[in-house]
């Protein structure tokens, strides 16, 4: 429980209150800063935010309120508000409680409470992304325009035109949203890992690469902004298949939170499903739909970048095989050599109404989930030890 605690909570909050102590400094001296300073944190705060959005937002919140003097903290903005961080560090704990009282719980127990995390973390974003992130963009924007400016380019409205929050807002938001969708990525991973070890070296690993952010920026400013920077070109090249990763994710989690209305809307001649293994140029985790093609094939169906044109690969020959899973059910291919490999998995809505997608689709046939077997062999067994007749 305790190393629990430190890694997961106290550590990341004690870094980030040290950071936020040398970014903001003195009230008196925020307006002293220089350019360069002000972009540095801008894009510290951005990109830690970025990494755990709630914990972000919260401390630099709470640290803006109690640094600043009482008659000027009204004019705070609403993350520095009590309710609002006060709110955030409550949430926190929760999530603390959940990781620390259930360590020792079986990874498929903590699943529910993960689940709630993951949709924590995409409220969190939303907010942050709305209310946050143009907020520390268009304030290192001020800081960057020049103090003195004539009168003639005033009225003009120049530098109304040559104002550098139009750049630096959409630069931040784009740049926030990317480092989002990998670090997201790890809490869809969580979701999908059923073992406890796995789901602690994750929430480490990101709570290290929160840490990194501040200890560096701690040491200097610019040292902060270059390995946020560094950070940003990492996620650059990884999120592509982590927005693949988060809307999988996004998929599976409306469908076990909303089960009800997800079951009357499945489409049994046109389930959809996401790729595990890569065919045909596809890559992992691509979603899209299964359909009967016009030659008496089965087909899937998806868009490349979620938004374009539609486009029909024909599955691999073989003989393919609908199996049940616990959450969802998973679209199998025995190849030439009787080897078996899973190439698609379904949506949970689809759990318990395999029959009616293999007549559907035409698939060779359902088979029953691992656990659900051995629960039959064992019962079988015992019929024959204690000689009560088997089971018709």
């Amino acid at each position: 429980g305790m190393e629990c605690f430190v890694n997961r909570f106290l550590l990341p909050l004690l870094l980030l209150f040290a950071s936020v102590s040398l970014c903001h400094g003195e009230v008196a001296a925020v307006d002293a800063r220089t350019p360069g300073v002000a972009l540095a944190e801008g894009i510290t705060e951005i990109t830690g935010v970025a990494i755990s959005p709630l914990l972000g937002v919260s401390v630099v919140g709470s640290w803006t309120w109690f640094r600043t003097p009482e008659e000027a903290r009204a004019g705070l903005a609403w993350y520095c508000q009590p309710w609002a961080w006060g709110c955030g560090f409550f949430l926190l704990a929760l999530c603390f409680a959940k990781d620390s009282l259930g360590a020792a719980a079986p990874g498929l127990l903590k699943k529910p409470f993960d689940l709630a995390e993951l949709i924590e973390n995409q409220a969190s974003a939303l907010v942050a992304s709305v209310g946050f992130v143009p907020l520390v963009a268009a304030e290192v924007a001020r800081a960057m325009r020049p103090v003195e400016v004539s009168a003639a380019s005033l009225n003009s409205g120049f530098i109304a035109m040559i104002d550098p929050a139009w750049i630096t807002v959409p630069l931040a938001v784009v740049g926030f949203a990317i480092v989002w969708v990998c670090s997201h990525a790890v809490n869809v991973l969580i979701i999908l890992s059923p073992f406890s070890l796995i789901d602690t070296l994750l929430k480490i690993s990101r709570t290290a690469l929160l840490a990194t952010v501040a200890v560096a920026f701690a040491i200097a400013p610019w040292l902060g902004a270059a390995v946020c920077l560094v950070i940003l070109l990492i996620a650059i090249r990884l999120v592509p298949g982590a927005m693949r990763l988060c809307l999988f994710g996004s998929r599976v989690a409306g469908d076990l939170v909303f089960s009800g209305r997800a079951r009357r809307r499945a489409t049994i001649d046109r389930p959809h499903a996401f790729t595990l293994g890569s065919f045909d140029g596809l890559p992992r985790r691509t979603g899209g739909s299964l359909v009967a093609t016009g030659n008496g094939g089965i087909g899937f169906r998806f868009r490349r970048f979620v938004f374009g044109p539609e486009r029909v690969v024909n599955l691999p020959p073989g003989r393919h095989e609908i199996a049940k899973g616990l959450l969802m059910p998973v679209l199998l291919r025995t190849g030439e050599n009787s080897d078996t490999g899973k190439l698609m998995i379904l949506l949970p809505r689809y759990r318990g109404r395999e029959e009616e997608i293999r007549a559907a689709l035409g698939f060779a046939a359902v088979r029953e989930h691992a656990w659900t077997r051995g629960r039959a062999a064992a019962c079988e067994w015992w019929r024959s030890v204690t000689g009560r007749p088997a089971a018709p």
